[in-house]
């Protein structure tokens, strides 16, 4: 029994030690990404201030980049363009605090998306869905968030008084946010690909 449990307990530690933020590109454009930390200056893969964003190629799902969480109890914005290297026609962002001991507090914000002070977002005619998975998904406000194509999605910040803000725990694995969804695949859970579940059981089993 001891053994089975330390066996679990390290499985749930590997899980959370390792998640990640994954942003799965479908769009037929490439989308553009940088992030601030602690409301520190825009940084991308050279870890520069306004220099050299992530670039997510056109994609029908196979496009990722994966950020590992900043991990410093302290506020990131992912902020994404899409097809627009110069961030000059409005963002997507996906906010977050990793609170050690505590748990992950995020949301998806449509406010500055058009402009400073102006709500909207690049991806207005596009299916766009963050989901947490694992052992935290689903628990309390742990859920995913639905953006449907050409309407204004209530899950996100659109006005700064809204209550949008949702908290997984720590156990929880892998963030995906895909862009550009295809509508068959919108409703559906995200699952594990096959080699990743076989892994996952070989492990804790």
């Amino acid at each position: 029994m001891y053994a089975a449990t330390t066996v679990l307990a390290l499985a749930a530690l590997a899980s959370t030690v390792s998640a990640t933020l994954n942003i799965n590109n479908w769009c037929n454009v490439p989308v553009y990404v940088y992030q601030s930390n602690c409301g520190s200056c825009d940084k991308g893969s050279n870890g520069a201030c306004n220099q050299s964003p992530y670039v997510i190629g056109a994609g029908n799902g196979g496009s990722i980049l994966r950020l590992d969480w900043i991990r410093n109890n302290c506020g990131t914005s992912v902020k994404i363009s899409k097809n627009d290297p110069g961030f000059n026609s409005g963002i997507l962002q996906f906010e977050y605090t990793y609170a050690s001991g505590d748990g992950l507090y995020w949301d998806v914000s449509n406010i500055d998306g058009a402009g400073a002070g102006r709500a909207g977002t690049p991806f207005y005619h596009d299916n766009v869905k963050a989901t947490p998975t694992d052992a935290g998904a689903g628990q309390g406000t742990c859920q995913k968030i639905r953006c449907p194509a050409n309407q204004l999605c209530v899950d996100a910040y659109n006005h700064p008084d809204d209550v949008r803000t949702r908290w997984c725990p720590l156990n929880t694995g892998d963030m995906w946010l895909d862009l550009c969804e295809p509508t068959e695949f919108f409703n559906n859970k995200r699952e594990l690909p096959a080699l990743e579940a076989r892994r996952a059981i070989a492990f804790t089993a």
